[in-house]
């Protein structure tokens, strides 16, 4: 792999580590990550902080794809108490998930973010939640025009604006967000998404048919927090492809939840 480079590729660089990053410019240009990380040193090269609406109007990174799939599992748009009624967009997690969310949300820009007790937890011992935020009027409008705000719904119209080579991507972030992995040693493996009573499963019963995984069951579940619903794979040839399709660069790029990628280790 050469590490010298054309004007062409220097170009390229210039107009796209400050929107994109380092693993865009490395993917594209077929360089070696530490040659690329020193010739934006030499260029003297910055990431915007600002996150950038071009990056949700034309979806071209895995960071963006896996953020816009974690946002449909535990995203929030509420508005600013001002005149404009600005748009905030929130992404809640626990305190020890959110180092892995919070860098990978500021690889496309800065977030703000900031802790607080969990009112809604049923937990005798007070639990902590970290809240990140951003307030844009586009990204906010994309998001609603997408269904963010009634996602009840099927996520189809976000799921189109995606290439087909970056949805993987989506799955991941929503199954980062609303999924849930049980791998012990006896015996019992499954994963599971879990969302409203209502919720539209249909995208997650296409998604498992993509990936030729054909024995799942559907379930309603009853807790102290009211109805819930629930989709479960607990056979381990489809777990062993769930893993395979979802994870297949984890190793390389470990974009998502170590504590969940690393339990399928166990299969």
């Amino acid at each position: 792999m050469k590490n010298t480079y054309s004007d062409k590729e220097i170009e390229f660089i210039k107009n796209e580590y400050p929107k994109h990053g380092l693993d865009y410019c490395v993917s594209t240009l077929n360089k070696e990550k530490y040659s690329i990380k020193a010739k934006v040193a030499t260029l003297n090269l910055h990431k915007n902080r600002h996150v950038n609406f071009e990056q949700f109007e034309n979806i071209t990174t895995k960071e963006v794809a896996y953020i816009l799939g974690l946002l449909w599992a535990d995203g929030h748009i509420a508005y600013s108490n001002n005149n404009a009624k600005t748009p905030i967009i929130k992404h809640s997690s626990k305190p020890d998930d959110n180092i892995y969310f919070l860098k990978t949300l500021n690889e496309i820009g800065k977030w703000n973010t900031f802790q607080s007790v969990n009112k809604g937890s049923f937990a005798n011992e007070k639990k902590l939640i970290n809240t990140n935020w951003i307030s844009d009027r586009k990204i906010g409008d994309y998001l609603i025009e997408h269904d963010y705000k009634n996602k009840l719904k099927s996520p189809e119209k976000i799921l189109n604006k995606i290439p087909d080579d970056l949805r993987v991507y989506w799955f991941r972030g929503f199954f980062d967000g609303d999924g849930s992995v049980t791998i012990k040693n006896k015996g019992h493996h499954s994963i599971a998404f879990t969302g409203h009573a209502e919720q539209d499963w249909a995208f997650i019963i296409q998604f498992f048919k993509k990936i030729k995984i054909e024995n799942f069951k559907y379930r309603i579940i009853m807790s102290r927090g009211g109805r819930s619903s629930q989709i479960r794979v607990s056979n381990k040839k489809d777990l062993l492809k769930f893993e395979n399709y979802l994870y297949f660069d984890y190793d390389i790029y470990e974009l998502g939840l170590l504590r969940k990628r690393i339990q399928f280790k166990d299969l």
